[in-house]
């Protein structure tokens, strides 16, 4: 009877055993199918997603001992714990006064956990040492250390053969030392491999619209957008930035605008700041290249709609009325930023609208506009004595108001940003110079050659349209007419003569000019044609 009991109980417990192994074994696959989750390569996963990931992960690598199981929880903690650590460091919040704090990039010690889990990947035997080592590429890569990647990328391509990401990679070290040919290679090769890898088609696209080949790149960039999330929202930005270049003002607008309605490549949350911004610059494309406030207005209520409380709708809604000669409302909503952002004095869209509206409701500013100003009429007054008694003297002029050509909206801003920080450096006199016409363009020279010969230092600052023709760059005047091009050696400013007055001064001068060099009258004759005026 006994004897009966004992096997009885034996059965029992065997069957528990069975039971509870059945039950682990469960759990395990479960966990992995957590862990291992494909999403994180096509999409942008919530920073709480992949912190449950990696918490599944955690529960395989101490309940299995199967070799290919554990290199793939190990794996797939690595890479969460390496995108949690990029998440955290992208997610900056403002400063209390509405600056922005500046973007730091991951150090070793924020990394070294992933590439510990990295280093078990690769140590294990199983399918995914080539990716592995991949991704402890990209890590390095990211943090700034070279070391070892190059030995890394050699053992990815030995691993996985057939991979193009070790060729991405192996062409973005080339492009760091500047040997843009190999990289341009080995992203050919990339491609020959994988014709459909969105990272070898984006890169390539980069490289080639560096280098110039700016049809090459837009069909690259073309099949990209094919790909779906997510590159294709990645693409359709890259394209309207070529699109821009070249002229193709509507195509821009249109990539840009699909940009921005863009899903499924990232979280909803994270979709609508992305959506956001991206219907910003797309009203920004509307209003300064287009020339077309009706339809940027429009844009900048649709980014509203996604985020109520952000101002740079609100800027961009203010630009558009000044753009139709609707004073009184812009004046009306510059003031409504301000006088919601009073918490925050370095908010930037803050002091955008104190700009704005100092040009609508100052008319001095107004009746100088082209001729050189002391900079205490835009109450910028130097403080701050020179520091070794040398006379130093600054020029910053800025053209944004272009009559026929491309709109810059930023580019009077910024020259009194840089004025306001030269005061603050020691410079005894600032004067400021805005929308300069090319009767005072063509001056220039003259002008300020006459006052450096009285200075030890002279800075001049220039921001606005540029152009180079001939070997020569050029200064354009927001008065240069759509057709004038052949003509600017007449209506525009050589670099050089400005560069040799300012040269005069008897110790040194310093110019800085904030121009792209592409040509602005493609844009304008193509918005112009769209129009049928040209």
């Amino acid at each position: 009877m006994r004897l009966k009991n004992a096997c009885s109980a034996a059965l029992v417990y065997a069957v528990y055993a069975v039971y509870v192994a059945s039950s682990a074994r469960a759990d395990t696959a479960a966990d992995l199918a957590a862990c291992a989750d494909e999403r994180v390569k096509t999409a942008m996963l919530p920073i709480e997603q992949l912190a449950d990931a990696e918490i599944s992960c955690t529960r395989v690598l101490e309940d299995t001992t199967s070799d290919p199981d554990r290199q793939k929880a190990a794996f797939f903690r690595g890479l969460m714990r390496f995108l949690q650590v990029m998440q955290a460091g992208m997610a900056l919040d403002a400063n209390a006064d509405g600056s922005m704090q500046e973007y730091k990039l991951p150090t070793q010690k924020d990394v070294a956990a992933a590439l510990t889990d990295v280093q078990t990947a690769i140590d294990l035997e199983g399918p995914l040492k080539g990716e592995a080592l991949a991704l402890r590429v990209t890590i390095n890569q990211t943090i700034g250390q070279p070391d070892g990647v190059v030995g890394d990328i050699e053992a990815a391509m030995l691993a996985a053969p057939a991979d193009a990401t070790p060729f991405v990679q192996r062409a973005l070290e080339a492009e760091r030392r500047g040997n843009l040919a190999a990289a341009l290679s080995d992203l050919d090769q990339a491609i020959e491999k994988d014709a459909r890898s969105g990272p070898a088609l984006i890169a390539r696209g980069l490289l080639l619209r560096r280098v110039g080949h700016l049809a090459k790149a837009l069909e690259d960039l073309k099949t990209a957008i094919t790909l779906g999330p997510p590159y294709r929202r990645l693409a359709l930005i890259q394209k309207s930035e070529i699109e821009s270049r070249t002229g193709d003002l509507r195509a821009s607008f249109d990539d840009m605008l699909s940009a921005a309605r863009e899903t499924g490549d990232m979280s909803a949350e994270d979709a609508h700041a992305m959506n956001m911004d991206l219907m910003i610059r797309a009203g920004d494309l509307a209003l300064d290249s287009l020339k077309d406030p009706a339809a940027a207005e429009g844009l900048y209520n649709e980014a509203a709609k996604l985020s109520p409380g952000d101002w740079r709708w609100q800027l961009g809604l203010g630009r558009a009325a000044e753009a139709r000669g609707q004073k009184e409302k812009a004046i009306e909503i510059y003031n409504r930023i301000l006088d919601g952002t009073h918490s925050v004095p370095n908010l930037l869209e803050r002091n955008d609208a104190a700009w704005h509206l100092t040009r609508l409701t100052q008319p001095v500013l107004q009746r100088r506009a082209g001729e050189f100003t002391p900079g205490f009429e835009f109450g910028i007054v130097p403080e701050n004595p020179s520091p070794d008694g040398l006379k130093r003297l600054a020029f910053t002029i800025g053209s944004g108001n272009y009559t026929e050509l491309s709109s810059l909206p930023n580019a009077r801003r910024d020259a009194a940003i840089i004025a306001n920080r030269l005061a603050d450096m020691g410079f005894d006199a600032i004067e400021i110079a805005e929308d300069i016409d090319s009767k005072n363009l063509i001056n220039l020279p003259a002008y300020i050659g006459e006052r450096a010969r009285d200075a030890d230092i002279v800075v001049v600052f220039y921001a606005g349209h540029g152009v180079e023709t001939g070997g020569v760059n050029y200064l354009v005047p927001v008065d240069a007419a759509i057709g004038n091009e052949t003509d600017l050696k007449t209506t525009a400013l050589a670099l050089q003569d400005l560069t040799a007055a300012a040269s005069k001064a008897r110790r040194g001068a310093l110019v800085i000019i904030d121009a792209c060099r592409d040509n602005p009258f493609i844009e304008a004759k193509a918005v112009a044609s769209s129009r049928g005026l040209a």
